[in-house]
């Protein structure tokens, strides 16, 4: 089965092994692809779809970003790839997101970091055995490993999302009786990310969506999800996307969940 540029496979996601969802994406001409920050970490196999079986898989595991990154493309590049929740990327891959904040590791990088992860690249029929591949992978790797979640850290982060972004870390910390010290260690242990850059990005997305989806204006859009003005929101989209709210370019809006 062969899927579009950017596909969800939401029978796939499965919250409890800290899978967010499961993807598949093709290009079809030679160009760009614009990846927008999301504040999550990824774990994609690349390859060329020309023939069947699929052959020479290519490891590729994403940090946190707080910024867009324009990832060049030939006819055929395809991939697929899982997006794990916050708080899960050191459980399944014991190593702590900050350590790829704005990074990736490719291929023998990765091999040299999780040596299992060469049994994810032997060919395969098509791009949902390699999804279903990949969710095997991380369930097979949250059910062994023995460290814990911190449900304080969940918890921050269900709030943040809950908020569309707009609490303050002074009021997470309130809300959940801890000082802010221990609640923004918490939050950068979970995501890699500052509470601020994690906030900024939620709020970017609930933006994004207000415009897209649910046609507002550039003003209304702003006013809604929570922007001191407009202004404040065409800095932010600039920053995170490369792009003006008020002329949005072809882009995918991933789904991302507390």
């Amino acid at each position: 089965m062969t899927l579009g540029r950017y596909t969800e496979l939401p029978h796939l996601a499965d919250a409890n092994a800290g899978i967010e969802a499961a993807w598949a994406s093709v290009s079809r001409n030679e160009g760009s692809y614009r990846v927008l920050p999301d504040g999550r970490c990824d774990i994609i196999l690349r390859f060329a779809l020309n023939a069947l079986p699929l052959r020479e898989l290519t490891p590729i595991v994403t940090g946190p970003a707080t910024g867009y990154c324009d990832v060049p493309l030939e006819p055929g590049a395809a991939f697929v790839g899982v997006r794990l929740r916050p708080g899960h990327f050191q459980k399944i891959l014991g190593l702590e997101p900050i350590r790829l904040h704005g990074d990736a590791l490719i291929g023998a990088a990765v091999l040299g970091q999780w040596p299992d992860m060469a049994a994810l690249c032997v060919p395969a029929s098509d791009q949902q055995e390699l999804a279903g591949r990949l969710v095997r992978f991380v369930r097979k790797r949250d059910a062994e490993s023995d460290f814990e979640v911190a449900p304080l850290g969940c918890n921050i982060i269900s709030a943040l999302h809950a908020s569309g972004g707009r609490l303050r870390i002074a009021e997470l910390a309130a809300m959940h009786g801890v000082s802010e010290r221990t609640a923004r260690r918490v939050l950068l242990r979970a995501t890699g990310l500052t509470p601020k850059a994690f906030a900024a990005i939620i709020q970017f997305h609930r933006a994004l969506r207000l415009l897209r989806d649910h046609h507002l204006s550039p003003a209304d859009a702003a006013f809604e999800a929570g922007f001191a003005d407009q202004s404040h929101m065409t800095r932010v989209f600039r920053r995170l996307g490369g792009f003006s709210p008020a002329r949005l370019p072809e882009v995918t809006l991933v789904t991302i969940s507390d």
